[in-house]
């Protein structure tokens, strides 16, 4: 018991000195006196740009920290900041700025090189910048390159800014906020911006680390040029460019079982990549007669393949503490550093009598738990179909498994299908939307649609 209590404290400390992308970043000690009387504790990024004459305040010795910041104050600063040589005689014709106006010049040369676009003639100049606004102009601004690893909870790749914001997190400029999310079309104040243009200019005042809040999951998994999956009952990354295999973990790596079977890498089992965690649901015994799984178990090791500092092993079981039924856990995800899973009410037990065409519900929990299985809290409870995910080269009849088709996560949202119809329940504000009364078999979330098929074969998309 002692051992197992030390093993977890260094699995929770590990976890905790990861790095937060919303960490807050370490601003240098000034001398100077503050200059604005509505300055108050730290503000040592707005200093910084001050001492750079990056940025002033107002006549009446103001700096108006919380005002929204405008796209003509935003071009303004980042002239000033890179020391851009404005365009002695801009040609380019505005709609919304004459060239009389002091912004005309400014405002053209960042239209010019691309740093500030106007759209159909029109600059806008007095417009509210938002926070995905601001990550796509110091993107090209500061010519950081695009990153499609998805950061926040709340900003999928079909957000026009989704590479744009990715780079800033990635690049310990831009942070979120404490529940995963990054809240894109919020606006952006002088304060803030100013924390985002000092990070981009000195990397001492940039953000502690990056930690993304979304996780992915599927057979396959792509990050960095790497493909993640399991073949051949072998966890292995494959790149993407010249093919090379690396193997992570095979079943010689996992202790042997004493009267039982279990099944931890079986081709066909979907993988979730979490930062440099990889987790595995798996199939923790499996019935000797029927071939059916009657346990669930989850695992994670390091995407590096590496042997874990925790335990000196190349994996480690996450059990779920204080949870009648954890064996039994299913429909696993991350979401904003939690796992969540589902179990049934009351626990079905399957054998070949089992018939998933006949249109069953159950009543499932959802729970989540933070990243050692510790804290299970009871999230929402709900009615879906008893019916389950393929895995393919499966002969096992019937088919039974760590996932159902009815039910699907995206990065914000758990969607879920019984006899009344398909429905959305937010991960953030907790609420449940019928999406529509069809008779759902199966259903596939993709990044704007709820793609899925009736118990008739027909199909049916519907928007988010």
């Amino acid at each position: 018991m002692k051992k197992l209590t030390m093993t977890l404290m260094a699995f929770w400390l590990l976890f905790s000195m990861l790095p937060i992308a919303n960490a807050a970043a370490v601003s240098p000690n000034y001398q100077d006196s503050n200059p604005f009387s509505d300055l108050k504790g730290p503000s040592g990024d707005i200093l910084y740009l001050y001492q750079k004459n990056i940025i002033g305040g107002y006549p009446d010795g103001t700096f108006k920290p919380n005002q929204p910041i405008t796209r003509a104050q935003v071009a303004a600063m980042l002239v000033k900041a890179l020391d851009i040589k404005l365009i002695d005689t801009p040609t380019v014709k505005f709609n919304d700025v004459t060239k009389a106006s002091s912004h005309y010049q400014t405002l053209a040369t960042v239209n010019e090189l691309g740093i500030i676009r106007g759209d159909n003639g029109y600059m806008r100049p007095g417009e509210i910048t938002t926070r995905a606004q601001m990550a796509a102009i110091l993107r090209r601004a500061f010519e950081l390159p695009q990153d499609n690893q998805p950061t926040f909870v709340d900003v999928s790749p079909a957000n026009w800014a989704f590479a744009d914001i990715n780079s800033l997190a990635k690049n310990l400029i831009a942070g979120g906020y404490q529940d995963g999310t990054y809240k894109p079309g919020n606006p952006v104040t002088r304060s803030q911006f100013s924390s985002f243009l000092a990070r981009s200019l000195d990397d001492k005042m940039k953000l502690a680390g990056y930690r993304s809040a979304v996780s992915e999951k599927g057979l396959e998994v792509s990050r960095n040029g790497w493909m993640y999956t399991i073949k051949n009952s072998e966890l292995v990354k494959v790149n993407q460019k010249t093919k090379e295999k690396v193997i992570l973990l095979t079943e010689d790596d996992f202790k042997d079982t004493d009267g039982y079977v279990e099944q931890r890498l079986r081709d066909g089992f979907p993988i979730i990549l979490f930062n440099n965690q990889i987790l595995i649901p798996y199939w923790k015994e499996v019935d000797l007669k029927s071939g059916i799984p009657t346990e669930y178990g989850l695992m994670t090791s390091a995407i590096s393949g590496k042997e874990l500092a925790t335990n000196g092993e190349k994996y480690m079981d996450i059990r779920m503490y204080n949870l009648p039924n954890s064996n039994v856990i299913r429909n696993v995800t991350f979401h904003n550093f939690e796992i969540y899973f589902t179990v049934e009410k009351k626990v079905r037990q399957f054998d070949k009598s089992f018939n998933e065409t006949v249109n069953i519900d159950d009543s499932l929990i959802l729970y989540s738990a933070d990243q050692n299985g510790f804290g299970v809290k009871k999230v929402h409870e709900f009615n879906a179909r008893v019916i389950f995910d393929d895995i393919k080269g499966s002969k096992t009849k019937p088919n039974v498994n760590q996932n159902n088709k009815s039910v699907k996560y995206d990065p914000s949202t758990m969607y879920y299908f019984n006899q009344t119809g398909v429905f959305a329940f937010s991960l953030l504000d907790g609420k449940t939307k019928k999406i529509s009364s069809v008779q759902a078999k199966d259903m596939t979330v993709t990044d704007t649609t709820i793609e899925i098929v009736d118990i008739k074969g027909g199909k049916h998309s519907f928007k988010k």
